[in-house]
């Protein structure tokens, strides 16, 4: 049975221990400051976009313990009647709210968000804020992204069936502020004036007797304005037909799937030789920001893109990494604030309200921000992002979607050219900077790391070509890489797969033997069981690189990944990887070709030999020798 849902609920338990053992020890009521900030951008970012801030200062509003949301929290044994149900029924936030805008940058330590009140009524707040701005942040970023690379285009977000309903109305609103010009969601128009729009999907198509009648259906109920899908069949042939049914006067037509590039030049070249010169392009399937600049490149005739999957999860970076944490509280109820900060190594927080402005160079580009806990002179051209939300309790902001987004064009625009890509040449795009504090002590910088070849199931015992070991391989590969990267041993861990579709020659052809030289037994083939990972592999795995699909091929930095299709040496390199380490199967193949190309990359190169089995005693000391001369480590424990 559904039940209304309550935004006082739409948080974590231990918000409700903290403020009933804060009533017990008498902190409850002391004045205090929280402030909500990224400690560091995902990887490979130069800037994160705010949104979801008219969500929180909405939720704020409405944070409320009702009775019936109070008797349900003394029944399930969460809080106890007398003082924690009293200050529950009489909750109204009353303190004062400052932020980032929506559309605004936010870099390392930006302070998004601060909110100042009693420690009761601000600590409770926590998750709701985190939940809102994680997510919409992540998606505006993302968003953005996609409109960096994607210049003047049209860009259509297409992501609710990807998400979760209420969630993919706040998509469609982030979508909106980091760029996107329409949505598909009904409800986000409705909610935040965003326009919408859509025609007909291949069901639509299928439903009808032919491909022309649909077409019929559709100029006569959508106009001749309108998209057409025209790749269930056959592109070309489609848009043959679409430009017969509808007339030169066709609006646009949609590709869905094939390759986009290809298909779009043809789709192109076809509409000027039928006279629809004026007919636009509109691409989806899958894409990102990676995709959408490999087409831009290569010059592609699109004039829009419709994004869905990636939008919507933030193109693989699905939160912000935001946290909120107490930065002041007062010693008694009536005292001065002190600063307070966290010294857990690589989670450290520098105590005190943030005071922020942003520097501006000469060429107009943004210089850095400038962070302080202190009074500070500000420069005359400096900028201050910091803006008023809630005072006293009561709603201060006003503003839509559509103003975000021009906010946040504009403050992009301030970024260099250089940093507005999908692989910026510095993350963050500018340095923050700390006056009058020490600045928070940096992490360590990891650059090593771990490449996982072929531990698949035609690789290991069982499989078309296993090789003894193999499943111990898979056992010892997971018991020391594990779920958290050896314990933060390694930047990255990456897996290579042998993932044939059609490789020629290395497939034994006929009834021939295999030489087990340059041709080999039937494996790996794409999409089988066989060319799965093994399922003893149970390490995180950040990426997969496929290798293989039309040509025999030994090296993992053959490999495409999978989210992206880059190169395994330019994935590496753009993290910052400066070394790694090699494990898995065979010691005699793939490991030995993968660690001979490392080294030929540039990387410092190691090879785990208790992490690898190998073919043959002969081919596999032979492989140790040749790898030990070109410069790999051999590491045995």
């Amino acid at each position: 049975m559904l039940v209304n849902r309550a935004v006082a609920l739409q948080t974590d338990h231990y918000e409700l221990t903290m403020v009933a053992s804060s009533l017990d020890s008498g902190i409850a009521e002391r004045p205090a400051v929280f402030e909500a900030f990224a400690r560091r951008l995902p990887e490979g970012r130069a800037y994160g976009v705010v949104a979801g801030v008219e969500r929180v200062v909405e939720s704020v509003q409405s944070f409320r313990f009702d009775d019936d949301i109070i008797d349900h929290l003394v029944a399930s044994a969460v809080v106890e009647p007398g003082p924690m149900t009293d200050w529950l029924r009489g909750y109204r936030f009353t303190g004062n709210v400052t932020g980032y805008a929506e559309g605004e940058l936010f870099f390392p330590y930006s302070p998004v968000l601060t909110v100042e009140g009693t420690f009761a009524e601000c600590v409770v707040l926590e998750t709701v804020v985190l939940s809102i701005l994680n997510h919409d942040c992540a998606i505006a970023s993302a968003a953005a992204r996609v409109r960096d690379v994607a210049g003047e285009r049209f860009l259509i977000d297409g992501g609710t069936r990807r998400t979760d309903p209420d969630a993919a109305v706040a998509a469609a609103r982030a979508a909106h502020v980091g760029g996107f010009n329409t949505t598909s969601n009904l409800e986000a128009g409705r909610r935040h004036g965003i326009p919408t729009g859509g025609t007909t999907a291949h069901a639509f198509v299928l439903a009808h007797e032919t491909e022309q009648a649909a077409f019929a259906a559709q100029r006569d109920t959508l106009g001749v304005s309108s998209t057409y899908l025209v790749d269930t069949f056959e592109v070309l042939e489609g848009i043959r037909r679409a430009v017969d049914v509808v007339g030169p006067e066709i609006g646009a037509i949609r590709i869905d799937s094939g390759n986009l590039l290809a298909d779009s030049i043809r789709a192109r070249t076809l509409l000027d030789e039928l006279g629809t010169t004026q007919c636009r392009i509109v691409v989806s399937g899958d894409l990102d920001e990676f995709r959408i600049e490999e087409l831009e490149d290569a010059a592609a005739p699109v004039d829009a893109y419709l994004v869905g999957t990636s939008l919507v999860t933030g193109s693989g970076h699905p939160t912000a990494s935001l946290v909120y944490k107490l930065v002041s509280i007062a010693a008694d109820d009536d005292g001065p604030l002190r600063a307070v900060g966290k010294l857990s190594p690589g989670k450290r927080t520098i105590g005190g309200r943030k005071d922020v402005h942003r520097t501006v160079e000469p060429d107009g580009h943004w210089g850095s921000e400038v962070l302080s806990v202190l009074d500070v002179e500000h420069p005359p051209t400096s900028y201050r992002p910091q803006i008023p939300l809630i005072r006293s309790g009561k709603r201060v902001l006003d503003g839509d979607a559509s103003e975000a987004q021009l906010r946040c064009a504009s403050l992009r625009s301030k970024i260099r050219p250089e940093d507005r890509t999908p692989h910026p040449q510095r993350t963050p795009a500018i340095p923050t900077e700390w006056t009058g504090v020490e600045e928070p002590l940096e992490e360590e910088v990891v650059t090593t790391a771990l490449i996982v070849v072929d531990v698949q199931n035609d690789f290991c015992e069982g499989g078309s070509m296993g090789v003894e070991g193999g499943g111990a391989v898979a056992r010892s590969i997971s018991g020391f890489a594990g779920a958290d990267r050896a314990g933060g041993r390694y930047a990255a861990v990456v897996a290579t797969k042998d993932w044939h579709i059609d490789p020629g020659e290395h497939f034994a052809s006929g009834g021939a033997d295999p030489d087990f030289v340059s041709t080999w037994p039937l494996h790996c083939v794409a999409e089988t069981e066989g060319a799965a990972l093994h399922p003893d592999l149970t390490a995180t795995v950040d990426e997969t690189f496929l290798k293989g699909r039309f040509t025999a091929s030994y090296t993992g930095f053959d490999g495409d990944a999978i989210s992206d299709s880059s190169k395994l040496g330019d994935w590496l390199r753009h993290r910052g990887v400066e070394a790694v380490h090699v494990v898995g199967i065979a010691t005699d193949h793939c490991v030995r070709a993968t660690a001979l190309d490392a080294v030929k990359t540039g990387f410092a190169t190691s090879v785990l030999l208790d992490h690898c089995a190998g073919v043959a005693p002969d081919t596999t000391e032979a492989a140790l020798t040749e790898m030990s001369a070109a410069g790999v480590t051999l590491v045995t424990s």
